[in-house]
C-alpha cells in the first residue's frame, strides 16, 4: 500500500518484546517494546483502513456512476414519454379523410352534416311513401267500384240477351202484332239507359283511378328523383371520416401500448435507483467500522503516552510532533478544507475555524 512501509514484521507475541530479562532499566524497555507493539498494529490497521477506504471510494464512484447512467436513461425515457404524449396530442387534434389531415371538429362537423342529411331524406321519404300509400288506398276503393259497374254490365248484358230471345220468340208468333214490340223497345230503352248510366259510372272510376295511379307515379317520381349523387358523395365522404376515426383510434392504441411499455421501464428504473441509492447505506458502515477503529487506536495511542510520559518525565519539555512527517501528510492532501482541519488537528490539537464561504462543497482543480 502506498505511504505505508512494506516490510513485514513477525507476529505480535508477548515473549518476543524487547526486556524479557529485563535489565535495570526494564520499565522503561517495556515501556519502548509496547510503544513498537502499538506501532505495528497502527501500521497493520492503517494498512486495512487504506484498503476498506479504497473500497469505499470504489464503492462510491461505481454506485455513482451506476447512479449516472440510470438517471441518463430516465431522461431519455421521460423525453421519450413526453414526446409519446405530444404524438397522442396531435393524433387526437386531426383526423385523416382521404389523405388529408381535417380538424377533429370539422370532421364531426361533416359526420354530423351526413347524418342531419340522411335523417332529412328519410323524413322526406317517409312523408311519400304516406301520402303514396293514401292515393293508392283511394286507387283500391274506385276499382272496387269499377268491379262493381263490371257487374252491373254484365247483368244488363244479360238482360239484353233475354230481350233478344222474346223478341225473336213474339216474332214467330204473331207477324202483325205490335204491342210485344212495344214492350220489348221499352225494354230495350231501359237497357240503353242502365247501359249509358253505367257506361258514365265505369268512365268515373277509371278517370279516378287513372288520377291515383298518376298521382301515385308522381310520388314515385319524387322518390327516384331524390339526388342520388348527393347521397352518394356524402355516403363517401361519411365513409372517409369514419376511416379516419377508425386510423386515428388505430395510432392512438399503438403510441398508448408504448406509452405504457415505456412507463413500466421507467418504474423498473427508477425502482433500480431506488435500489442503487442504498450504497450510502454500505459506505456509511465502511466509514463507521474505519472510524471506531482510528478512535480505538487513538485511546491506545494516548492511554501509552500518559503512561510514557509518568514513567519519564523528561519526555514532557521534548514531546512534539514530527513536521516532516506532517508536511509529507499535507503534501498529499488535495482539498483546502481537508488540510486546514488535518493541520489544526495535528498541529493545535484543536479544531478547524468554522469556513462561513459561500464556495460550496465542490472545489475545482
Amino acid at each position: 500500500m502506498e505511504g505505508f512501509p512494506s516490510v513485514v514484521h513477525a507476529p505480535l507475541a508477548a515473549d518476543s518484546r524487547p526486556g524479557a530479562d529485563a535489565p535495570p532499566d526494564g520499565g522503561a524497555l517495556d515501556l519502548l517494546a509496547r510503544w513498537l507493539e502499538l506501532g505495528e498494529t497502527e501500521r497493520r490497521a492503517f494498512v486495512a483502513i487504506a484498503e476498506e477506504l479504497s473500497e469505499s471510494t470504489g464503492l462510491i464512484e461505481r454506485s455513482t456512476v451506476d447512479l449516472s447512467a440510470r438517471f441518463r436513461e430516465l431522461t431519455a425515457a421521460a423525453q421519450a414519454q413526453t414526446s409519446r404524449v405530444e404524438r397522442i396530442a396531435e393524433i387526437a387534434k386531426t383526423v385523416t379523410v382521404s389523405g388529408r389531415a381535417v380538424p377533429l371538429a370539422e370532421a364531426t362537423r361533416l359526420v354530423e352534416i351526413a347524418l342531419a342529411h340522411a335523417i332529412d331524406t328519410l323524413g322526406q321519404v317517409s312523408e311519400q311513401a304516406g301520402r303514396m300509400v293514401a292515393v293508392l288506398n283511394e286507387v283500391t276503393a274506385e276499382v272496387a267500384g269499377a268491379e262493381q259497374c263490371v257487374a252491373r254490365i254484365g247483368t244488363i248484358n244479360k238482360q239484353a240477351r233475354f230481350v233478344a230471345l222474346n223478341a225473336a220468340i213474339e216474332a214467330q208468333r204473331a207477324e202483325g202484332s205490335g204491342g210485344t214490340f212495344k214492350v220489348i223497345a221499352h225494354e230495350l230503352k231501359e237497357l240503353s239507359r242502365e247501359t249509358d248510366e253505367t257506361s258514365r259510372m265505369v268512365g268515373e272510376r277509371i278517370a279516378a283511378v287513372a288520377r291515383g295511379v298518376r298521382g301515385a307515379h308522381a310520388e314515385l317520381e319524387a322518390i327516384a328523383g331524390i339526388d342520388g349523387a348527393t347521397q352518394a358523395r356524402t355516403r363517401q365522404e361519411l365513409n372517409a371520416v369514419l376511416s379516419g376515426i377508425v386510423t386515428q383510434n388505430d395510432a392512438l392504441s399503438s403510441v398508448l401500448a408504448e406509452a405504457l411499455e415505456a412507463s413500466a421501464e421507467i418504474a423498473g428504473t427508477v425502482s433500480m435507483l431506488v435500489t442503487g441509492a442504498q450504497f450510502q447505506d454500505r459506505t456509511t458502515q465502511h466509514l463507521d467500522h474505519l472510524r471506531e477503529v482510528v478512535c480505538t487506536l487513538g485511546e491506545a495511542t494516548e492511554r501509552l503516552r500518559r503512561e510514557s510520559l509518568e514513567a519519564v518525565p523528561l519526555l514532557r519539555e521534548e514531546a512534539s510532533i514530527d513536521h516532516a512527517l506532517l508536511q509529507r501528510m499535507l503534501d498529499r492532501q488535495s482539498l483546502s478544507s481537508v488540510r486546514q482541519r488535518f493541520l489544526a488537528r495535528i498541529r493545535d490539537d484543536s479544531d478547524a475555524p468554522e469556513d462561513d464561504s459561500d464556495a460550496g462543497d465542490i472545489e475545482l482543480f
